[in-house]
């Protein structure tokens, strides 16, 4: 039986880049495992950042939606925002990108245009700041199992893959 990974993460965000990258190369070494992305904001508006990722965390779950490759997905914005400084707050880029993944890129921009996942995308940032309360991200999460970032800690690849064994066999 599939366990469930809940990973908790924002685009714009250095130490999710490294360890959605970490995640993603561990993953063939555990496909009992099912992972739920849950996109979020480490400053959410209206709070001041140098760019606000909640387009982009919308684009995802529209991607979502249409069953698009969400793992690709998340490869092609991390390598836009951190390799070729492309702005993930604008909806036309976030569409080409989604294209890329096997979603229309029409619906995407017409989704985001419509903000039909907005409150979704906010949701997200009441879930992870408010309800439960995590300090930083990444953070991994499958049951009541937590391993949770700190402000400005990376966790190891050693660390992670020693979680996702535990969660595995818990």
């Amino acid at each position: 039986m599939k366990k469930t990974l809940n990973v908790y993460f924002d685009y714009i965000c250095p130490y999710c880049y490294r360890g959605l990258t970490d995640l993603l190369d561990l993953l063939p070494d555990f496909p009992d495992l099912s992972v739920h992305w849950i996109p979020c904001e480490a400053h959410p508006r209206p709070e001041a950042a140098y760019l606000h990722s909640d387009l982009a965390n919308q684009a995802m779950l529209a991607v979502a939606r249409q069953n698009g490759d969400l793992v690709r997905f998340h490869q092609n914005v991390f390598r836009a925002h951190f390799v070729d400084h492309r702005p993930i707050d604008d909806s036309q880029v976030l569409a080409d990108l989604a294209a890329d993944c096997g979603v229309s890129s029409q619906q995407i921009l017409t989704a985001l245009e419509k903000g039909l996942y907005r409150q979704a995308a906010q949701d997200n940032n009441h879930l992870v700041w408010g309800r439960l309360g995590l300090e930083a991200v990444p953070c991994y999460q499958s049951q009541s199992l937590l391993l949770a970032s700190r402000e400005d800690v990376i966790i190891p690849r050693k660390r992670l893959r020693a979680f996702l064994e535990t969660v595995i066999s818990h």
